[in-house]
């Protein structure tokens, strides 16, 4: 049995996979609400159906508040370095050019999180057909 409100990512023994946040967790029934909390997914049969369960203990948001925590740290100390270092000295600005890489290095870890956590919206958007270009056009005289 799985807690009430934790993030889970299940495989079925049909091979599709379902994420969401348990609502109820019993022996003959399993309740997982979508993570843009618009759906439920029930599985009536848990223990013939689940093949894999994955269980997830930090929330998306708290490692992504974690990663700007980091950055904002990184560039105060990016910062601090760069008024204090001697344009001149050697030693200085290699230490901040090894600061310079690790603030790239945090932006890509917080882009690939960004991108890994990602929930689309439901549904494809509303498209519009027409021709263009033929529409009516007023005439001159």
């Amino acid at each position: 049995m799985i807690e009430t409100g934790k993030h889970v990512k299940i495989i079925l023994r049909n091979g599709a996979m379902a994420e969401g946040i348990v609502e109820e967790w019993y022996a003959n029934e399993v309740k997982l609400k979508s993570l843009d909390g618009e759906s439920f997914l029930i599985i009536t049969h848990p223990a013939e159906d689940i093949m894999l369960i994955k269980v997830f203990l930090k929330e998306p948001e708290e490692k992504q508040e974690e990663l700007q925590e980091e950055q904002i740290e990184l560039e105060q100390k990016f910062d601090a370095t760069h008024e204090a270092t001697d344009p001149h000295d050697i030693d200085g600005v290699k230490s901040l050019a090894q600061l310079r890489i690790e603030l790239i290095k945090q932006d890509r870890k917080i882009i690939a999180e960004k991108l890994k956590n990602h929930i689309p919206s439901t549904g494809p958007g509303k498209v519009q057909y027409g021709y263009p270009g033929l529409g009516k056009k007023p005439r001159t005289k």
